[in-house]
This record gives C-alpha cells, structure tokens and sequence, in this order.
C-alpha cells in the first residue's frame, strides 16, 4: 500500500489515511465528496474524466512500474498473445513514461 500512495512522499511526510473504497468508482466518488486526493494511472484521466474532478500529474515521485506475470507452466497462446500486445502497447509509449530495455521475453522460460 506504501508503494501506491508513495508513502513517504518525496518531502518525508506520511498520508492522512481516508475511508477505504471497494472499486474505482466509490473512490472517485470520496475524492468528488471531500477533501480528498488519490494517486492514479495516468490512463484513469482518460477514463474515468468527470467534471467535478481535477486530474493533476504527479511529477516529483519515481514513476511506478508494473511487470505482467504468470505461473510457470501455465502459458498458452492467449498467454502469449496478451504478453505480446503489452509489449507492443509499452514499446510505442502508451500510457506514458514506459521505457523498455534490451530483449523482451517471448514466454515464461525467458522471465527471470
């Protein structure tokens, strides 16, 4: 959870720790009510955009990185298919600052 809401934020100090939510939606919702702010996907702008609320990017935190994984043995070609969009969709740069380096793994045997 820590990681999520970069806790500590880059000036040391702690969240103030709200109502806790069961989807998206009743988090927005407690944001739009209140005094509230939440850290989201840049892509949730795109998404869940709605007059009563202000998307504001978050520019002095480390971007947070995310890796697609699953149990070995497990693969099957709608595996291997989705692994491929993913690492079409983060070669082009969508959702925003996704680098990539050196050989992407084509199946569970190349992941460390």
């Amino acid at each position: 959870m820590d990681l999520w809401a970069v806790n500590p934020s880059p000036d040391g100090s702690s969240p103030r720790w709200g109502r806790t939510n069961d989807n998206v939606e009743e988090m927005l919702e407690q944001v739009a009510e209140g005094p509230a702010t939440c850290f989201a996907p840049m892509s949730m702008s795109r998404y869940y955009a709605r007059p009563d609320l202000i998307w504001v990017p978050l520019t002095d935190a480390e971007p947070l990185r995310t890796v697609l994984a699953w149990v070995d043995g497990t693969d099957s070609s709608l595996v291997r298919g989705f692994a491929r969009v993913v690492r079409e969709l983060a070669a082009a740069g969508y959702g925003g600052r996704t680098r990539t380096r050196g050989r992407r793994p084509d199946g569970p045997e190349d992941c460390p």
